[in-house]
């Protein structure tokens, strides 16, 4: 199925707005990404005209293992394609969020390469999160504030980006910068993944109330790239997705898988 259009839009959305930037900068970076047995975890690469795109797409779990199938394609310019792994692949378990990366290995220069992952309902066929490909992200990532209920998770993801390891921290604080839930210590080898959850009930006492927190990544050595999730405790389906933010295309300081 062709995918042209609404890809492309999202391709403008991340502020790429010519080819040329695309064959030089291939947006085909992406985060650690949580699914379940009754969701399924696809990538979607677009070879955006007027250049082709060739790369192998795959998946790998948190121990840098490949898991699922791995795809090699060669697409002329304006084609695209997709590769899925489903949840029940990877878990026995009813309700468990598992995470997964998605892998692009762009083959050769001269390629103009867009890819986005996303996660849909097997049921139905909805799409539950949306994550967009980018050129890079840094090494040292930051995030916002966020908010969760009693009746929801939040979830701290890290992977070490190749060649480099992941060694720090990951906790949260609150509104007034105090520390909440547990914190992580983290020495991670290439391609290596942790998680650190947040149940809404450690910073919420009642039902219908929310709070705000701050997932913190507190980088030692290494480059590591986070995400973070919010996910219902019934079902550990993601009620949100908060990537990584990305690097400028004429960045120096970032690093990509």
């Amino acid at each position: 199925m062709n995918r042209t259009f609404a890809i492309a839009v999202l391709f403008v959305g991340v502020g790429i707005a010519h080819p040329a930037a695309a064959q030089s900068n291939p947006l085909t970076n992406l985060p650690m990404i949580g699914v379940t047995r009754a969701q399924t975890l696809q990538i979607n690469l677009l070879a955006f005209p007027p250049n082709p795109c060739s790369a192998t797409l795959g998946f790998q779990d948190r121990n840098g293992n490949p898991v699922g199938t791995t795809q090699s394609v060669s697409l002329q310019a304006g084609q695209s394609t997709s590769l899925a792994i489903k949840g029940a692949a990877l878990t026995t378990v009813k309700n468990q969020l598992v995470e997964v990366l998605p892998t692009i290995v762009v083959n050769g220069s001269q390629t103009s390469c867009v890819a986005s992952a996303e996660v849909f309902t097997n049921s139905s066929g909805m799409t539950n999160v949306l994550v967009p490909g980018v050129v890079s992200y840094p090494p040292d990532p930051v995030f916002g504030q966020l908010g969760v209920t009693s009746v929801q998770t939040v979830r701290l993801n890290v992977v070490a980006f190749p060649p480099n390891p992941c060694d720090g921290a990951l906790s949260y604080v609150n509104t007034n910068g105090v520390v909440v839930g547990n914190t992580l210590g983290i020495q991670l080898e290439p391609g290596h993944a942790a998680s650190l959850n947040l149940p809404g009930s450690a910073v919420v006492t009642q039902s219908g109330q929310r709070a705000e927190v701050h997932p913190i990544v507190s980088v030692g050595d290494g480059s590591c790239v986070a995400s973070v999730e919010v996910f219902a405790n019934s079902t550990e389906i993601q009620a949100a997705f908060y990537p990584p933010t990305p690097c400028a295309p004429s960045s120096t300081s970032c690093t990509t898988f």
